[in-house]
């Protein structure tokens, strides 16, 4: 039988060498606990960060980083009327983005101290948030459905990777791509540079980072329904030393215009954050030629993928090689919830056909 506890406090140094059987199995470096400590030190008032850990015979077994959101009128709907009634009616709902590691700070495959019992420990996991929740949602692999069996499922945005086992130099990448020679060719005619900082930001960066969330925040399809809690972790990520986490900056004459941070893990390069200056009319392809210059550290540091989060735009959908279907596996313990939950998200944009074109368009692939 297992016991559970969820909690404000992250993860402690003890508990996390319960985990490091589990880290090593699947390749993930223990950098990434850094990660999640910025995470749960700039939590907002909308939204929170848990872990819900998992106990066998009062020893833990297990944990998962959760997020508590209370304010995603705006994740939901456009019409500003709309989404402040819901974020004033202050629903809160739990939030697991299960698949990969650190996407987007927040991505966890929940930590279990002996990986032959993962799937065990996981449907445990989903099992009492569904039963301890007005509203869970998880999103995860298409395939991992078995896990939730009580769920309701709604299609969601496939994951996005760049596969480089196969590749020994960039141009096996860029070949597979038109006009990349001469998109760089027009980004450096105009004043545009890349390079990579590695560990920390300078503080002027850090306020870029800042203008260009946003921008981006502002002019986005999607807005997450921790958008707070992504921009403040952001933030503190950006300005707390932490080994192998490369960012990746574009300037157009020296000045900053956009970025990715990722955090090299195992044989891995994940995405943390990223955004672009959205007020500019234009960053001469820069976006482009960012998923190369990614590629190309991948390939020169003999890494096997990069982990480009959820296909949410035109451009990451081209610049990946592959991809892998997701689900929301909707859970709460009131059946009835369940399904208002599942109509207000099926009729929802998250459902809505500005953002479920590139699920559509993987789909029909």
């Amino acid at each position: 039988m297992y016991s559970f506890e969820l909690t404000g406090q992250f993860i402690s140094e003890k508990e996390r060498a319960v985990f490091r059987d589990f880290l090593h199995f699947y390749g993930i470096d223990e950098g990434v606990w850094k990660i999640f400590e910025c995470l749960f030190n700039a939590k907002t008032k909308g939204t929170v960060p848990l872990v819900l850990k998992v106990y066998e015979n009062s020893d833990l077994a297990g944990a998962a980083v959760i997020i508590r959101c209370s304010r995603y009128g705006s994740s939901l709907y456009d019409n500003k009327m709309m989404a402040d009634f819901f974020d004033l009616l202050h629903i809160p709902f739990y939030l697991w983005i299960k698949f990969g590691c650190c996407m987007d700070m927040m991505s966890n495959p929940g930590f279990v101290r002996d990986p032959a019992k993962s799937d065990s420990i996981y449907t445990a996991i989903a099992d009492y948030l569904g039963k301890n929740s007005w509203m869970t949602m998880i999103s995860d692999y298409t395939t991992n459905s078995v896990l939730y069996p009580d769920a309701v499922t709604l299609p969601a945005l496939p994951h996005a990777l760049i596969d480089t086992s196969a590749m020994t130099e960039t141009g096996d990448y860029v070949r597979h791509h038109k006009n990349i020679r001469r998109k760089y060719q027009i980004f450096n005619k105009n004043g545009g540079t890349f390079h990579s900082i590695h560990n920390v930001l300078e503080p002027q960066d850090i306020e870029m980072v800042r203008k260009c969330f946003i921008s981006t925040a502002e002019r986005s399809v999607f807005y997450l329904p921790y958008q707070d809690l992504y921009l403040n972790s952001a933030i503190l990520t950006s300005s707390t030393r932490i080994n192998n986490v490369i960012y990746f900056i574009a300037r157009l004459n020296g000045e900053f215009i956009g970025y990715q941070a990722a955090i090299k893990t195992g044989d891995c390069l994940n995405a943390l954050h990223g955004a672009f200056d959205r007020n500019r009319p234009t960053t001469y392809h820069a976006y482009d030629l960012l998923f190369v210059e990614m590629t190309n550290y991948a390939i020169e540091h003999n890494l096997k993928i990069v982990d480009a989060g959820a296909v949410l735009n035109t451009t990451k959908q081209r610049m990946v090689n592959c991809t892998r279907p997701m689900s929301y596996f909707m859970l709460s313990r009131k059946p009835i919830i369940r399904w208002i939950f599942l109509m207000i998200t099926k009729h929802s944009k998250i459902q809505g056909r500005k953002q479920m074109r590139f699920y559509e368009e993987d789909k029909a692939e």
